[in-house]
């Protein structure tokens, strides 16, 4: 009996940690504040640990929200131990999905801030993109991931507007279905993703209706908010 009461506080324990640290990375990605993300990224070392997956999210979040200020100093202090940390990761696990998903997004932010290195790493994150959707069929985080590298390649280099819309439509369903919606900032993102993808297919109703959803979630929602402005105009 003592055994199973044990176990059962472990697991609320865990739980609890889970909880904080997703509403943590939440508030982080709302403001892109980099010393909340910094926050987030040493909790998770504690917790989990130093090679943990959920660190690498932590980080990958941090590069992500430097896009939003163009903090390019932030990025390149932090993108090669991201890289490195996946790739160890996907080396000890490398039927597991998300992490190759991940990786293929950071490489994808990477030619964002250069662009003249998509030629060295476009066919690289298209690639990990591709075998994370084959590897975890499931999973949200990786539909979002190839919605937006469908969404963000030239069409000359495989990017497809129509395959965004429906990888992004799926990834959001699926964020749906498992019940991941609070304090999620990867489900908000998925759906200004999806409103943009929209958009390139002019569908320009649905566009503004997937802003206003994500508002009704976040009506803090700062990016929402300026591109629902922006086609309202």
């Amino acid at each position: 009996m003592k055994n199973i009461i044990s176990i059962l506080l472990t697991v609320a324990a865990m739980m609890s940690m889970a909880q904080s640290q997703k509403e943590a990375e939440y508030a982080a990605y709302l403001k892109s504040s980099m010393a909340l993300w910094n926050r987030c990224i040493s909790q998770a070392d504690k917790t989990y640990g130093s090679q943990s997956f959920e660190k690498g999210m932590a980080m990958y979040g941090l590069l992500n929200s430097t896009m939003a200020t163009r903090d390019k100093e932030t990025f390149n202090d932090n993108v090669d131990q991201t890289i490195d940390l996946f790739k160890a990761i996907i080396e000890e696990k490398p039927d597991w999905g998300e992490p190759k998903a991940a990786l293929s997004a950071i490489y994808g932010l990477v030619i964002a801030y250069s662009p003249m290195k998509g030629m060295l790493y476009g066919a690289k994150s298209s690639s990990l993109a591709d075998e994370a959707v084959n590897d975890q069929e499931e999973s949200p985080f990786v539909h979002k991931v190839y919605g937006g590298s469908k969404l963000y390649t030239p069409a000359m280099f495989g990017g497809d507007a129509d395959e965004a819309v429906a990888a992004l439509e799926k990834a959001v369903s699926l964020y749906e279905k498992n019940g991941e919606l609070e304090n999620n900032w990867l489900y908000l993102e998925s759906l200004v993703n999806l409103s943009m993808a929209y958009q390139k297919v002019d569908k320009i109703d649905m566009a503004k209706q997937t802003l206003e959803k994500s508002l009704d979630i976040e009506p803090e929602y700062g990016w929402a908010m300026a591109m629902l402005t922006s086609l309202n105009e």
